[in-house]
C-alpha cells in the first residue's frame, strides 16, 4: 500500500482531539484510509523545559513509530514544534519545511526537503536522490535552515541551493550542488563526480584530500587562512550537541549526534579554489588543512 501523507504533520494535528486525529483521512492507492487504521494513537503531555537548538524544546511534539517507507509527502510544510520519526521514511519527506525540528531515526527517500525554507533537519541514516531539490517549476532548492545527514547522501543533492547549511557525515553521490546559487555544504566523506557544475556562489568544505572529477571548472588551489571558519565550527558543534538533547529520541540517536559533533573540524587553514569559471562563478571549494603553528 502507498499512502499520500502530505496532510500528516504536527501543524495539522496540533489542535485536534484524539478522535479527530483518528478520523483524519489520507489518500492511498487502495482509496481513503483513516489514520486510526494505520497507527495506534496516543495523546500525552510531556512537560519539557530543556533548551533545544534554537529555543527551549516545545511541549508540542509528534512522534511516529514504525516503517513508513510507503508514506509519501510526510510532514509537508512543517513550520514549528518537533517531529521525531522512529523508522525509515518514504519519498518527498518534509517538502517545503518552514521551521521546527525534524529528526529521523532512519533513512529518508527521494526528494526529501525539497523547497526547504527554514528549520532544523537531522537524518540518522541515509538520504535518497534529489535531496533539497527545487519543486517543479521553481528556480530555487534549499532556501534556508540547517540540514544534517549522518549517513550517505544520494545523487543530485542540493540542486540550485540558495542559502542554508548542509552537513554530511558520509559519502555524497554524483552531481552535488548543480547550478549552486549560494549556501554552505560540509561534506566529510567521499564526493561523487561532477559536483558544483555551473555554481555561482556557495562554499563546499571537504577534508584534507582534494576532491576529484569536479563538474565545475576550478582555479588553482591556493593556501588561505579564513577567520570565519572557527565561528562556523562552533555553531555546528553547538547545534548538533543541542539536537542530541531532544527528549524524544533514544540514547543511540543521541550518541551518534555526539559522535558526529566530535568530528566537526577546528582548523581555519584551507586550500581554496573558485569556480565555476565557465560561468564566471564565485563559488569556492575549501580543502581543510591542519592548523599551523605560528612562529614568533
Amino acid at each position: 500500500m502507498h499512502v499520500d501523507a502530505s496532510a500528516l504533520s504536527l501543524d495539522r494535528l496540533r489542535n485536534l482531539s484524539k478522535s479527530q486525529i483518528a478520523d483524519l483521512s489520507l489518500d492511498s492507492n487502495l482509496g481513503p484510509i483513516r489514520l486510526a487504521e494505520l497507527f495506534e494513537i496516543d495523546l500525552d503531555v510531556f512537560p519539557c523545559n530543556r533548551t533545544g537548538p534554537t529555543e527551549p524544546w516545545s511541549d508540542d511534539a509528534l512522534i511516529l513509530r514504525g516503517a513508513l517507507n510507503h508514506f509519501r509527502g510526510l510532514c509537508a510544510s512543517t513550520s514549528s514544534g518537533t517531529t521525531v520519526i522512529l523508522g525509515d521514511v518514504g519519498d518527498d519527506f518534509a517538502k517545503s519545511q518552514r521551521g521546527g525540528n525534524l529528526f529521523v531515526d532512519g533513512s529518508v527517500g527521494q526528494r526529501a526537503f525539497a523547497d526547504k525554507r527554514d528549520g532544523l533537519a537531522l537524518i540518522r541514516a541515509d538520504a535518497g536522490d534529489n535531496f533539497g531539490c527545487p519543486l517543479p517549476g521553481k528556480l530555487q532548492g534549499i532556501q534556508g535552515g540547517d540540514s544534517i545527514v549522518l549517513g550517505n547522501l544520494g545523487h543530485r543533492a542540493c540542486e540550485r541551493m540558495r542559502r542554508g547549511t548542509l552537513c554530511v557525515a558520509g559519502n555524497t553521490g554524483n552531481h552535488l550542488a548543480h547550478q549552486w546559487i549560494a549556501g554552505t555544504i560540509l561534506a566529510l566523506g567521499t564526493l561523487g563526480p561532477h559536483f558544483g557544475t555551473q555554481m555561482r556562489r556557495g562554499s563546499l568544505i571537504v577534508p584534507s584530500n582534494r576532491p576529484e572529477a569536479p563538474g565545475a571548472s576550478l582555479s588553482e588551489y591556493r593556501p588561505l587562512e579564513l577567520s570565519f571558519l572557527p565561528i562556523l565550527w562552533r555553531y555546528l558543534h553547538r547545534l548538533i550537541l543541542d539536537a542530541a538533547t531532544c527528549p524524544w529520541v533514544d540514547t543511540a540517536f543521541q550518541a551518534r549526534c555526539n559522535q558526529f559533533a566530535s568530528q566537526i573540524p577546528t582548523t581555519r587553514h584551507v586550500l581554496r579554489s573558485i569556480g565555476d569559471l565557465e560561468c564566471q562563478g564565485q563559488g569556492e571549494v575549501l580543502v581543510l588543512q591542519e592548523n599551523q603553528q605560528r612562529s614568533d
